[in-house]
């Protein structure tokens, strides 16, 4: 197979996987080590659900932390403090991923 088709049958199957993309989390994160901070944009409260919950994932899929979230202002999450790599925060239907340097953090074992 040539490079050509290769990125041909890539181009359609990304194509083909962009109609089923969920929503973002209506937020922005940053992150501190043991903290995420979960920034509401002002629509969050006004789209979402009364009480959700808020789910912090690692790579791997674990569920770091599940708490309720607040839907305005801005929201303190704590996860373990040596988290790094890509997170997924989810809300109901809606998912974004959040990639906390691997910087953050000594590294040392305590």
């Amino acid at each position: 197979m040539n490079m050509k088709n290769l990125i041909k049958m890539l181009a359609v199957a990304g194509l083909m996987s962009a109609g089923v993309a969920q929503a973002s989390v209506p937020a922005d994160f940053n992150a501190t080590p043991g903290v995420l901070f979960v920034n509401w944009h002002a629509t969050a409260a006004i789209d979402g659900k009364a009480n959700p919950m808020l789910e912090v994932r690692n790579e791997s899929g674990d569920v770091l932390t599940s708490v309720h979230a607040n839907l305005t202002g801005t929201q303190v999450v704590k996860i373990p403090s040596r988290t790094q790599g890509t997170l997924t925060v989810s809300l109901g239907e809606q998912s974004s991923d959040y990639r906390i340097p691997f910087g953050i953090g000594s590294g040392k074992q305590r």
